[in-house]
């Protein structure tokens, strides 16, 4: 992808200088040390040292970020492929102000688009670029002492690197496995993002064949052909999401449009079986980056590499600004597929959450309602949705489910009156529900009544109500 080549060249020249200063810092800390302690150096670099966030270091990441996501709409918009054409080398500011100039957006648009969406992988891209530097840099300093091959030379060496603004001779491959990485991420998003209203038909992969393509892309190539193109429902996006699919992945993404079907594109439909035997992406990548979900399956390893570099509180920071007001690290303890369904709907839930799956009444109260039976229903008709665990955060509503990727409750009415059903909403929009999955369980209610009641309670806060009548679905939306 030439224009994501041009732009992740041009912003190195500027990170990689906030690379070094972090080094720099890092050998400073140490030099000072040095000249006050008696302990044998060995000790001093196996102690640990957590770096200040570097705010600049984190907006170059972020605008980075947000340019390639920008590609991604501007492409999309456009019906077109990254590799479709070119742009010449661009120093970084020109680059940001030709993609911004490309996608009219206010202000607001803007502000909105990059906190949070992208500040959480900006943050954490360049907190972690800052913090795995330092550690490439403590491991080549104990390596030379282990080996005897001189730690004054070696810490010269470093340091004349650092001062250089070298520091990428640490890691050489370290742009292209993360930053790059994230750009292309960053990219796939902006075309999901561009479509997330209007999904295409379908969604193409374009696969580059080479002696570089990884054996994980290779599975994708099928009867020789180069590309797949896969209608937008099929399983295989929901079970293995979209590019990159590995470091450095190449393959490209793009839509398909119903008059490009049966002329310039062969949409296929085969089988998960098919496409299991011979594909499966690098462990942590694939997904879909627009989902809530993905909060709550980060894996224990990655949890335990944020906190070893203190940016739990960040993190959590973040998911808070995404209306996920409940999320602690802590709760994260995988996740498991409780549901799917023919039409593609599905129940998950996080490791610890308990969803209840019967109607237990005690004294006029129910302390138990059939959730998961609730979910399994609307599930059927191809909603997504996924119970998150119960924090008990002071100060915070736990939220039952994220569905269709909107932070919702589940709510069951088994009183037959208008004011039963008023009150469930105005609980619900009290927790910050933007959804309410509604289980009518009493017989003596239709959908004519309950409609309208329904409606009046829709606005700005919640957008929508799924309203269950046993198996039967009704999507309710303000007047």
């Amino acid at each position: 992808m030439a224009e994501l080549d041009s732009l992740a060249t041009a912003a190195q020249k500027r990170i990689e200088k906030s690379i070094s200063k972090a080094v720099s810092a890092y050998l400073n800390y140490l030099n000072n040390i040095f000249t006050t302690t008696y302990l044998p150096p060995k000790d001093l670099l196996e102690s640990p040292f957590i770096l200040n966030v570097d705010a600049t270091f984190v907006e170059e990441t972020q605008t980075l970020i947000a340019t390639a996501l920008l590609m991604g709409m501007e492409h999309a918009s456009r019906k077109i492929n990254a590799a479709d054409v070119e742009i010449p080398a661009l120093p970084f500011e020109e680059a940001v102000s030709f993609m911004r100039g490309r996608i009219p957006m206010t202000k607001t648009e803007w502000t909105e688009l990059v906190e949070p969406k992208l500040r959480f992988r900006a943050f954490t891209v360049a907190r972690l670029a800052q913090c795995d530097f330092i550690e490439a840099t403590r491991g080549r300093l104990i390596n030379a002492m282990e080996k005897g091959e001189g730690f004054a030379s070696t810490w010269q060496d470093i340091k004349a690197i650092a001062d250089a603004d070298g520091a990428f001779q640490f890691r050489p491959g370290y742009w292209e496995n993360v930053f790059r990485t994230n750009t292309q991420t960053a990219y796939t998003t902006g075309k999901l993002m561009q479509h997330q209203k209007n999904p295409p038909p379908a969604w193409q992969l374009l696969i580059v064949e080479d002696s570089r393509t990884s054996s994980i892309c290779r599975g994708l190539i099928r009867d020789g052909k180069q590309s797949l193109a896969l209608p937008s429902n099929h399983p295989f996006w929901e079970k293995y999401g979209y590019p990159p699919y590995h470091f450095q992945c190449r393959t490209g993404l793009q839509a398909v449009y119903a008059s490009q079907i049966g002329t310039d594109v062969q949409v296929e439909n085969p089988t998960m079986k098919s496409l299991n035997k011979h594909f499966k992406p690098m462990e942590g990548f694939g997904g879909n980056p627009l989902d809530k979900e993905s909060w709550w399956m980060m894996t224990e390893q990655m949890v335990r590499r944020a906190a070893k570099y203190n940016i739990i509180d960040d993190v959590t920071n973040l998911a808070h600004k995404l209306g996920m007001e409940n999320y602690l690290m802590s709760k994260l303890k995988g996740f498991e597929t409780l549901y799917t369904s023919k039409s593609g709907g599905y129940v998950k839930k996080a490791g610890l959450a308990k969803p209840g799956t019967q109607n237990i009444e005690v004294n006029g109260h129910y302390t138990q309602t059939d959730e998961l039976g609730a979910a399994k229903r609307a599930a059927a008709s191809g909603n997504k949705i996924f119970f998150m665990p119960r924090v008990k955060k002071s100060g915070t509503s736990d939220l039952d489910i994220i569905i269709n990727n909107n932070l919702g409750e589940i709510k069951h009415i088994f009183t037959p009156s208008k004011n039963a059903i008023t009150e469930t909403f105005v609980k619900a929009r009290s927790q910050g529900a933007s959804v309410v999955l509604l289980d009518i369980v009493t017989p003596d209610l239709s959908i004519n009544f309950v409609k309208p009641i329904v409606q009046s309670q829709l606005g700005e806060k919640i957008k929508k109500a799924i309203v269950l009548f046993g198996k039967t679905e009704y999507v309710i939306t303000k007047k």
